[in-house]
């Protein structure tokens, strides 16, 4: 099982007028068998947390990394 990162960006206009991605939401989404199944439980967490039917309708795109597991030595 695995740990993923998904953010959700909105693709906006800055004041000079050039395109830029504005940052929504990042959610930590653990123990997930795959990328798809990572992306599924980001996507409606982030529906619910935007009162948002489906998450392309306040989102552009998204990412999705991978998110390595610490070890640590005492």
């Amino acid at each position: 099982m695995n740990n993923y990162e998904v953010t959700f960006y909105r693709h906006l206009v800055n004041s000079s007028g050039f395109p830029c991605k504005s940052n929504l939401m990042t959610i930590e989404v653990e123990n997930c068998s795959d990328r798809q199944q990572a992306f599924r439980r980001a996507a409606r967490r982030f529906e619910y947390n935007w009162s948002v039917y489906e998450w392309r309708n306040l989102a552009d795109e998204y990412e999705i990394q991978e998110r390595q597991q610490v070890s640590r030595s005492h």
